[in-house]
Formats: structure tokens, C-alpha cells, sequence
């Protein structure tokens, strides 16, 4: 099954070249708590060429807390180090949990065949999806056993020694 149906496609890309200071400002307005880097195509932020990482709210509380303050003019695109893990939008949940395991992430963006972003993959997501699916199986054997308990052919001792 596609990720497309577990990953949340209101997701917020700013430019490398966006300080830390601006890339805050973002999260507190747009209520995320992280953001897709991308690199700028062109000198404009609107249009993104290439995925460069995710930097999250606790990346820059971290940053903040080292240093006393986010520096103004330290980039998002300096702050990211490694390579950025990402998922086919086309990839099934198992397998995007399974690499999103592996590089010890906690988010991965999501990308179409062109390599377009479409949407972010988060851990939290996946986990209240599991969770209802989890809960779901629970229901079906609680089910099954009352139906099995009231059926003309429950006994009161459905087993007995041989």
C-alpha cells in the first residue's frame, strides 16, 4: 500500500539559505514542528531542486540551549549535516518504518518518481496508525470469542479429558 494514505501532505519547505532565526519564525506561524530543506533553485525560494534534510523544533531548541541563542546568520542548510533519508511515496509503511529505523529518523519526506516532494512521513503518524489497526485485531478476537460463547454449539465444558 502507498505511503500516500499515511503521510501528511501539508508539509513546510524553506530554502538552505534561510537562517535559523527565519526557519523558528516559520514553525511558530505555520503550528509545525519541523521543516523539509531544500536547495533553491534559481536564487528563489519557491522553487526547490533537491531535498538537503528536515531540521525540527528540538534541533533548534538543542542549538539554542548550547549556545544561549539561535545565531542569525548560521543557515539551515549549514546547520543539516549527513545525508537525508527519504521514501517513495510509491513504498509500503513497512518498509519506510524499517528505514526511518535503520538511519534513526524520526521523519522522512516523502517523494514521487520525478523525486518532487509530496509529503512527510512521521513516526508519531505511523504510531497512532498502528495503534487504531492494533486496537482493530484486539476487537476481532474479543469479538470472536463472545460470538463463539453465545453459538448453539458452545457447551458449558467445551473440552473434555480423553
Amino acid at each position: 500500500m502507498s505511503l500516500e494514505k499515511f503521510m501528511k501532505k501539508d508539509f513546510v519547505m524553506l530554502p538552505a539559505t534561510s537562517s535559523l532565526v527565519e526557519v523558528a519564525k516559520v514553525m511558530l506561524e505555520k503550528h509545525v514542528g519541523d521543516v523539509i530543506v531544500s536547495k533553491a533553485k534559481n536564487g528563489k525560494s519557491e522553487a526547490y531542486e533537491g531535498v538537503v534534510g528536515i531540521l525540527t523544533d528540538r534541533d533548534l531548541v538543542l542549538e539554542f540551549a548550547k549556545k544561549g541563542k539561535l545565531d542569525p546568520n548560521r543557515t539551515a542548510g549549514e546547520f543539516i549535516k549527513g545525508k537525508v533519508t527519504v521514501a517513495s511515496v510509491d513504498e509500503g509503511l513497512g518498509s519506510a518504518i524499517e528505514k526511518m529505523n535503520k538511519y534513526g529518523v524520526r521523519r522522512v519526506p516523502v517523494v514521487n518518481a520525478s523525486k518532487k516532494v509530496v509529503g512527510i512521513l512521521c513516526a508519531d503518524d505511523c504510531l497512532e496508525v498502528l495503534g487504531t489497526e492494533i486496537n482493530s485485531l484486539a476487537g476481532i478476537v474479543k469479538s470472536s470469542l463472545k460470538k463463539e460463547r453465545s453459538s448453539a454449539h458452545a457447551t458449558s465444558s467445551r473440552l473434555r479429558a480423553v
